[in-house]
């Protein structure tokens, strides 16, 4: 065979025929070789279902493996991934730096859109083909969540972990979306209860958790203060709308707010600073403040608090949405609410920068130089 006659071969196979030469030929899928460099990254098996796994604690060595997919048991959905959005989380869980949460498995890969595949019985008002998007801990074989279903691209879940997708939205953008979009929600209204007119502080405001915080504020018309962690993300912030950002890597945050509201402090933080950082962040707080506090390190390390810190009446309360997967109901009522308020135009997608689901370790290497801003999403074939 000559090579116009390969060329033309080549050019009438499917886009699953072509897919598979890519990975019989070692490259990447969706990338040719000019695009990978000729360096080839993780190949995916040629199977239906597949996830991914990591190498040694402290490693991104991330390969991809054929996974187990069983039909979904009673009250059960199953669901072909169309996209997958990535959360530090997974950064650290692909680091092994992780905590736990009691009682759930710590998999890569909670936030996805996709297309339902199958439905279990007694599932009522989901249908074969309904564009979803879910939160996801992995997926559940013989009524249990498998650890190591890293990235898994069909997975059997509760009917109570998914939502119909926003009407208006692709499935990046969809996919963005339930992590980060619960967690200011949960933060900011079912914990702190935040009304109009008063103050919030969002920390690390350019990341997901503060994109979604900042829609969330303006919609209950609160007055935002917010912290980025370079100048290049400050200056997005005041493009979009946010005057005065301060830097989040730095301490000065907590005299600059006091000036900016004359020695008022701020009725609510949403907090992703550790160490002296958060106790500056208490130490501002006006009195029947809230203090919501989202990161993990300081809970790893068992920090303690002095009560002193509390005398003017504030509330200091931990968020961990993993646990929702323990009380499916509360997710499923409070993500419907943020899908109804996405489809009557209240709330507007995230930035998104996508890789091919073939490129996670690349994704991961971009998240942990912090250099994005919102979220960064993977696409499956």
């Amino acid at each position: 065979m000559n090579n116009d006659e390969l060329v033309n071969k080549i050019a009438g196979l499917s886009p699953e025929q072509k897919e598979k030469l890519l990975k019989r030929l070692g490259y990447s899928a969706g990338k040719s070789g000019a695009e990978t460099g000729g360096n080839a990254g993780p190949v995916l098996p040629d199977s239906e279902c597949f996830s991914c796994e990591t190498g040694s604690p402290g490693s991104l060595n991330i390969r991809f493996r054929e996974a187990e997919v069983e039909d979904p048991p009673e009250g059960y959905v199953q669901v072909k991934a169309k996209a997958a959005s990535l959360n530090y989380r997974d950064l650290m869980i692909a680091m092994g730096q992780y905590p736990e949460a009691p009682g759930v498995p710590s998999n890569m890969g909670s936030d996805f859109a996709g297309i339902v595949t199958r439905v279990g019985k007694g599932v009522e008002g989901i249908r074969e083909g309904d564009e979803v998007m879910a939160l996801s801990a992995g997926t559940f074989l013989e009524g249990k969540v498998q650890p190591g279903s890293h990235f898994i691209n069909i997975f059997n879940l509760s009917h109570l972990q998914l939502v119909p997708k926003p009407r208006s939205l692709s499935f990046e953008e969809a996919a963005a979306l339930p992590t980060v979009f619960l967690t200011a929600f949960s933060a900011l209204i079912r914990l702190a209860g935040i009304t109009e007119g008063e103050s919030v502080l969002i920390h690390t405001a350019t990341g997901g958790v503060g994109l979604a915080a900042i829609e969330i504020a303006r919609w209950k018309k609160a007055e935002i203060f917010a912290t980025a962690g370079s100048a290049e993300k400050r200056d997005f912030l005041v493009k979009n709308g946010i005057p005065h950002p301060m830097d989040s890597r730095s301490v000065l945050f907590g005299d600059e707010i006091l000036e900016q509201r004359g020695g008022k402090g701020v009725d609510v933080i949403l907090n992703t600073l550790s160490g002296d950082a958060m106790m500056k962040g208490i130490e501002i707080l006006a009195p029947f403040g809230r203090f919501i506090q989202l990161d993990k390190k300081d809970i790893a390390k068992n920090t303690l608090l002095p009560m002193a810190l509390f005398r003017k009446g504030i509330t200091f309360a931990v968020l961990d949405i993993s646990l929702y997967l323990v009380r499916p109901g509360k997710l499923k009522e409070q993500m419907m609410e943020i899908t109804r308020l996405f489809n009557e135009g209240v709330f507007k997608p995230l930035p998104c920068v996508t890789y091919p689901v073939g490129d996670l370790k690349e994704a991961l290497t971009a998240m942990s130089r912090s250099k994005h801003i919102g979220k960064l999403v993977l696409t499956y074939p």
